[in-house]
């Protein structure tokens, strides 16, 4: 019986904290349009958005360092899923093996990256905390993995080349390439309530 009655308690507290802040999103002067921002009942929508909005990520690898084997690592990473016009919501990244997390990614390609909403500006524009849940957050996890195909790799280095410029004077030096993670895992938390999993077939259905 208590434990029912903690269950009920648990869930009214949930509605409750629900609609203050949505009271609370509502009543403040919002900067970014609703077309442009899915609402957070559309979980596949917003993971789409996010992934496209954002210009870096954190990555996460499994540590080969010395003394750190088997560990987690994180790094930043910068990204893009396409030029700004086109979105595919496949995470593309320009690399070298110079880097540890590439030494890692050489010995276990299995990767999760993270993105958050506050790179956008929303939060910080709107009082909400990077780790509110209000504050959409993502993790795509999967394997990364080298582009090969010819095709596929003149797209991704114009995805990342027009959104990040700096990167065309990497290559030479230090024998960058472009990279992606092939999707298998999509967590996001863009309201109160718990995480979204959402399956890649959802993910890339989202037409932007």
């Amino acid at each position: 019986m208590s434990k029912f009655c903690g269950s009920l308690l648990l869930l009214a507290l949930i509605t409750f904290q629900s609609c203050i802040a949505s009271q609370e999103v509502v009543s403040r002067k919002l900067k970014f349009s609703p077309r442009a921002r899915p609402p957070p009942s559309h979980h596949a929508e917003m993971a789409r958005y996010l992934a496209h909005t954002v210009d870096w990520c954190v990555i996460g690898t499994t540590s080969t360092m010395k003394g750190r084997e088997g560990l987690p690592f994180t790094n930043i990473l910068s990204v893009s899923d396409g030029p700004v016009n086109n979105s595919t919501g496949v995470p593309y990244f320009y690399v070298t093996n110079l880097d540890q997390s590439n030494k890692d990614i050489l010995e276990n390609k299995r990767v999760s990256i993270s993105m958050s909403e506050y790179q956008t500006g929303y939060c910080s524009d709107n009082n909400i905390d990077a780790e509110s849940p209000l504050c959409t957050r993502l993790t795509i996890g999967g394997k990364f993995v080298k582009v090969t195909d010819k095709a596929e790799i003149d797209f991704a280095l114009n995805a990342l080349f027009s959104r990040h410029p700096e990167m065309k004077s990497w290559a030479i030096a230090h024998q960058f390439y472009p990279a992606k993670v092939e999707i298998d895992f999509i967590w996001l938390i863009d309201f109160y309530g718990g995480a979204a999993i959402i399956s890649p077939k959802e993910y890339y259905a989202v037409k932007l």
